[in-house]
């Protein structure tokens, strides 16, 4: 059943996590188990990072967040994501194709994220040690520019599977998409800075559904900006309330 529009977008996320629950755990172990190299080498960034001082602790962890969470086998997430979105079913032999069409263009974003990240924060830490206002309000400029570059990369994967762009297409599209709506670009980031909390605090909650749950969330929430540029509907009235998650057997 498709989702009316007038239906909020909080309650159709709920509604879709719900009739894919088991999908959503085998998804996210399937990803995590793809993405085990990934995995590994956000953990030796990390851990050199973590030795190297206070402000190369900051890199690590940004940069392993982006090589941990947008990379190349992530496209598997946000792709049945967008297919459970738009009531498509999902069958395992497209989701490898995908991964092999769309792997060199998800690495080649993940290293501009990489390189764009890292080069705002050393600036950052430059411009921190200059005296006086001046140099703050530099390095206060790359940590908002470092924001921009975290809400761009939100995008380009989901972008990246639904729209079958080029590299610089995804990106002028999410930065087009982060600009002209500013105010769910940001609580978009903020929802997902939940989840990654979420997940760090059970210990594997992210590797056992949350970055599926996440993938569902922010394909809803993209697909209702997507459609104010292709004129597409939800389709069908929902005629299901929130009562029935909790008490199913009185529908």
């Amino acid at each position: 059943m498709a989702y009316d529009g007038s239906v909020p977008m909080t309650r159709r996320f709920l509604w879709l996590f719900y009739d894919h629950l088991g999908g959503v755990v085998l998804c996210n172990l399937l990803w995590s188990l793809v993405n085990i190299p990934y995995v590994f080498l956000a953990y030796l960034i990390l851990q050199a990072g973590l030795s190297a001082g206070t402000w190369y602790s900051v890199c690590g962890v940004v940069v392993a967040l982006i090589a941990a969470f947008f990379s190349p086998p992530s496209l598997i997430v946000y792709w049945v994501g967008a297919s459970w979105v738009r009531r498509r079913e999902v069958h395992l032999k497209e989701v490898w194709y995908l991964l092999k069409l769309q792997f060199i263009r998800a690495q080649l974003l993940q290293l501009i994220l990489v390189v764009a990240s890292v080069a705002l924060m050393l600036n950052a830490a430059f411009y921190a040690d200059f005296a006086g206002l001046f140099g703050l309000f530099l390095a206060a400029l790359m940590g908002w520019l470092l924001v921009a570059i975290g809400v761009i990369g939100l995008y380009s994967l989901p972008l990246l599977v639904t729209q079958d762009t080029g590299v610089w297409q995804t990106l002028r599209q999410s930065l087009l998409l982060a600009v002209t709506h500013l105010g769910g670009s940001l609580k978009s980031g903020i929802v997902f800075l939940l989840f990654l909390a979420l997940g760090a605090v059970s210990g594997i909650g992210f590797f056992c559904g949350l970055f599926v749950a996440w993938s569902l969330w922010f394909n809803t929430y993209l697909r209702g900006v997507l459609m104010e540029y292709t004129g597409e509907s939800w389709g069908e009235k929902e005629e299901r309330s929130l009562r029935e998650i909790i008490r199913p057997w009185e529908s």
